[in-house]
C-alpha cells in the first residue's frame, strides 16, 4: 500500500520500539523547521541522550530503512491507519495519549461504522457465553461490535457478530499468527492494534488495550466480571470518556458476576435484553421476535425458566404437567431455536 509522506513519517516514527508515545511526537514535532523544530530536536535528544538520538535520525530519514518497515506490513496484508488517515477514529484522537498508527488486518472499512463493545471474563458460565453471543449479534445488526480476543465472553462476542462480518478485534499485542477464532475474524471482519507487528503481550499492554476498546465505542458492555478483572477496566475508561456502560445482573453468590454487580451499583444500565442497550443509545429495535410464534408446551417452558432460572427436567415437568420425555423433546427444540441452554445434570436456563 501507498502512502502520503506525512503518513509514512508517522509509520516510521512509530517502529522505533525504544522512543515513548511523547518521543516520537517529539520526532515528529521536530520535522516542522526552523527554530520551533529545532526546539524539538533538541528536547528529544535531552530525553534519550544524543547517542540514541542521532542513531534514531539516521534510520528516520533513511529511505530503505523506512521501505523496509512499510514493506513489512504489506507482507503481512497489515494496513497502517496513521492519526492523518479518514478511517482513523475520530473519537481516539481526543483521549490522552493517543495511539500514532491504529495497525489493521481486514476490513478497516468498519472503523467508519457505529461501535459498540462487548466484553467480559475468561470464567464465564455457559449460560451467559450463549446469551452473550445472541445479544452480540442482535447488536451486530446495528453496530460493529468490538471486543478482545480471550477465551470466554470476549470470543463469545466476537462468534455472534461474526456471522455478520460487523466484529472489530482489539489486540493487546502487535499481529502475529492467528489462532482460529482471530483467523476468523480477520477473513469476515477487522483486527487492530496499537502495537506494531510481532511485539508480543506485555502485562502493561492490556489496559492500554482497553483504553481502546472504549474511546472507539458508542458504549460499553460488560457481560461477566469478577471483582477485579480487564472488563472493568475498559468500563472505567468507557465512563471516563463519556460512554455508556451496560452490565448484565447476576444472583447472590456468582463470582464471575460479582464485578457487573458492583457496576450497577455505581451507576451502570442493568441490561437484560438488547432493547436496554437499544432504549439508550437511541437504536429503533426491529426483530427479536423469535417467541411469538411459539407452541403452548414450548411457551409453559420458556415461562418457567423465566421464574425459576436454571431448572432441572424433573422440575420442569412437575411445573408443567409434562413428562420428562417431553420435557426433553420440547427443550431440545427450543434449544435449536437459541431459546434456551442444556447444562449439566440435565438442567436448562433460559437465554
Amino acid at each position: 500500500m501507498d502512502y502520503e509522506r506525512q503518513e509514512a513519517d508517522i509509520i516510521t516514527a512509530d517502529s522505533f520500539r525504544e522512543l515513548t508515545y511523547k518521543q516520537k511526537r517529539l520526532l515528529l514535532a521536530s520535522l516542522k523547521g526552523g527554530e520551533e523544530g529545532e526546539r524539538y530536536a533538541a528536547g528529544l535528544a535531552k530525553v534519550c541522550g544524543p547517542a540514541v538520538y542521532n542513531k534514531i535520525k539516521e534510520r528516520f530519514y533513511d529511505e530503505d530503512y523506512r521501505g523496509e518497515v512499510i514493506a513489512a506490513l504489506g507482507k503481512k496484508r497489515i494496513m497502517a491507519i496513521t492519526v492523518k488517515s479518514g478511517l482513523y477514529p475520530e473519537s481516539l484522537r481526543h483521549i490522552d495519549a493517543s495511539p500514532l498508527v491504529l495497525y489493521a488486518r481486514g476490513n478497516a472499512g468498519l472503523l467508519r461504522e457505529r461501535i459498540f463493545c462487548v466484553v467480559g471474563s475468561r470464567k464465564t458460565t455457559p449460560q451467559v457465553i450463549e446469551e452473550c453471543k445472541n445479544m452480540s449479534a442482535r447488536l451486530s445488526e446495528h453496530f460493529a461490535i468490538a471486543t478482545g480476543v480471550a477465551d470466554g465472553a470476549d470470543s463469545a462476542a466476537a462468534m455472534g457478530a461474526l456471522s455478520s462480518g460487523k466484529v472489530i478485534c482489539v489486540l493487546p499485542c502487535g499481529h502475529a499468527n492467528p489462532g482460529a477464532t482471530l483467523k476468523r475474524v480477520e477473513e469476515k471482519g477487522l483486527s487492530v492494534s496499537e502495537f506494531p507487528p510481532g511485539i508480543p503481550a506485555q502485562q502493561y499492554m492490556f489496559p492500554l488495550r482497553n483504553r481502546v476498546l472504549a474511546a472507539i465505542s458508542d458504549g460499553v458492555l460488560v457481560v461477566s466480571a469478577g471483582i477485579k478483572g480487564g472488563a472493568l477496566s475498559t468500563a472505567g475508561y468507557a465512563a471516563e470518556y463519556g460512554k455508556d456502560v451496560f452490565a448484565f445482573p447476576y444472583g447472590i453468590g456468582i463470582a464471575s458476576g460479582e464485578g457487573c454487580n458492583n457496576l450497577i451499583k455505581s451507576g451502570a444500565y442493568l441490561c437484560d435484553r438488547v432493547e436496554d442497550i437499544f432504549s439508550v443509545l437511541g437504536v429503533e429495535s426491529v426483530g427479536g421476535e423469535k417467541e411469538e410464534e411459539l407452541a403452548p408446551e414450548e411457551r409453559a417452558i420458556m415461562d418457567a425458566l423465566r421464574q425459576n432460572g436454571e431448572t432441572h427436567a424433573e422440575n420442569l415437568a412437575k411445573i408443567t404437567g409434562m413428562s420428562v420425555a417431553e420435557i426433553s423433546a420440547v427443550c431440545a427444540m427450543l434449544e435449536i431455536k437459541g431459546l434456551l441452554i442444556r447444562s449439566g445434570g440435565n438442567k436448562y436456563s433460559a437465554i
